[in-house]
């Protein structure tokens, strides 16, 4: 099941729309890919305006998580514990955020819920 929370409507981000649109794919294709085994299956994703305006994006899930010990390395090029991936999404997804002078961030509480957050 896919869900939308965007807060306030009509928020605007200015980045480039294929490039951003690529990482929003590739974060939902890791949730979908961790959700598997679950037979309840929820991905939320959220858009809201920060305090201090800055715009956010998240990709929320209910799947298997990460364990904290691999948290500080899947960004790091071609770091995978997939057996059919290849450790460059999360990694690009970094760069592109680099680019639009913005950051991605993870954070998972394995089993329970993972977030990734886009900040611009």
């Amino acid at each position: 099941k896919l869900t939308t929370e965007i807060t306030p409507t009509g928020i605007t981000i200015h980045a480039d729309k294929k490039l951003v649109e690529q990482i929003i794919i590739n974060l939902i294709t890791n949730s979908i890919q961790a959700l598997e085994k679950k037979i309840d299956r929820n991905i939320l994703l959220k858009a809201f305006r920060k305090a201090d305006d800055k715009n956010v994006i998240q990709v929320i899930d209910n799947g298997t998580g990460i364990p904290e010990e691999e948290l500080e390395n899947i960004f790091v090029p071609f770091y995978t514990t997939k057996e059919r991936g290849s450790g460059i999404g999360l990694s690009l997804s970094r760069q592109i955020m680099r680019l639009h002078n913005g950051k991605i961030s993870m954070s998972s509480n394995p089993g329970i819920e993972t977030i990734a957050t886009l900040e611009f």
